[in-house]
């Protein structure tokens, strides 16, 4: 029997084909292919209305370019979620930010509101939700807090290319927004790839001196002024020629791939609803006015120990199921590079709970019924 992959990177032959011709015509000409795939981006219904993205190597470098662009002083707090990837952190512990750990909501797995609220003071410059597989946070809450206190809303939105909510894209409610193309990501930019979305003008001509080495290079060849100078700390951040190719023919089906996953989703959640009911488990609670995309679908299990015996279950079954984040309070570095909200519950209870089940276009129906018998059959046996 084949093994049900977790994950297989979105590609075909189309794609292929489309990408191989455009970096064989212009690999050289990184504005050309650049000027193609922002032409794309802004051509999808969904990011019609936000504004000029910026395309960098990976979702982390878009994160750090975000950071930088923040002007961080001795002393600021940015306050993160604790479940997430060390690259939210690391952005802005690279700069010199004081990390603040807060909790998640057992609903979502994302940002909790309230643990927020407990440790956002004066210090506090940002608050920087993800929106764990594709799902939003409470952007309105969150924001709130934000403005109360001076501080801006900045999203790590590196699951929800794809993914929106009241209609608009996850990644444009904050002050910035980084997308990801990673290999592990709806869409891929050939394996890397990351965007930045930025909200206003001012902060679009900072993001530009950071990613030309701090300079105001591009400032120079518009004309705008007479020679360019080094203006602040920046760096090589932009996505090679033969991943915007590859990105501008993959997002093309954007659309496909969203209502494709949509639907292996919701054929999850409609086989293992019953067992969620009597109390096996519990899944993921979709906001409303959310519009998910498919991203993650996960399990939270009732202990870590049966977290483990489901896992090895589905693999003697050949079938891929992966736990994810490591609380990041609980590491040598979170410990020592900031501080964090109590005894963070939620976080640890679900960084031992959950499993994720596969979930990619390479899935079939009959894969997706295969994977729930198993889940099925383990609460039976």
């Amino acid at each position: 029997m084949e093994w049900i992959r977790f994950n297989e990177p979105y590609g075909n032959e189309d794609i292929f084909k489309k990408a191989e011709k455009m970096t064989r015509n212009h690999l050289f000409e990184p504005e050309t292919v650049l000027e193609q795939l922002t032409k794309r981006f802004l051509s999808l219904d969904l990011y019609k209305d936000s504004g000029v993205p910026f395309f960098m190597q990976s979702g982390t470098a878009a994160l750090e370019i975000m950071a930088l662009a923040m002007n961080i002083q001795p002393g600021d707090e940015i306050i993160i979620p604790s479940f997430t990837y060390p690259a939210t952190a690391n952005a802005f512990l690279r700069v010199g930010a004081t990390l603040v750990f807060a909790d998640i909501e057992p609903d979502t797995c994302n940002l909790d509101p309230k643990s927020v609220e407990r440790v956002i003071n004066g210090r506090t410059r940002a608050i920087v939700p993800i929106h764990y597989g594709g799902v939003t946070a409470d952007l309105h809450a969150l924001s709130n807090l934000a403005a109360s206190y001076g501080a801006v809303l900045l999203e790590d939105a590196a699951h929800c290319i794809g993914a929106g909510y009241e209609g608009k894209p996850l990644g444009t409610f904050g002050s910035m927004g980084a997308l990801s193309f990673h290999s592990s990501k709806n869409i891929t930019a050939a394996g890397w790839g990351g965007c930045l979305l930025v909200e206003n003008e001012e902060k679009r001509n900072v993001i530009e001196e950071v990613i030309a080495q701090g300079t105001d290079r591009t400032a120079f060849r518009e004309g705008r002024v007479n020679a360019y100078r080094w203006k602040r700390l920046g760096g090589e951040y932009t996505m090679p020629v033969h991943s915007m190719a590859y990105l501008e023919a993959s997002l093309e089906n954007l659309g496909l791939v969203t209502d494709r996953r949509c639907e292996l989703w919701h054929r999850y959640h409609s086989q293992l609803h019953l067992l969620e009911t009597e109390g096996k488990f519990a899944l993921c609670k979709v906001p409303p006015n959310a519009q998910i995309n498919g991203h993650i679908f996960y399990l939270l299990l009732k202990d870590q120990k049966e977290r483990e015996s489901l896992k090895a279950y589905l693999h003697e079954r050949r079938i891929e199921a992966f736990t994810h984040y490591e609380p990041l309070h609980d590491t040598v570095i979170g410990e020592s590079s900031g501080r964090y909200d109590g005894d963070m519950p939620m976080t640890m209870s679900v960084a031992g709970r959950i499993l994720r089940l596969p979930l990619h276009m390479g899935l079939h129906e009959r894969d997706v019924d295969q994977v729930c018998e198993g889940v099925l059959s383990f609460f039976v046996h």
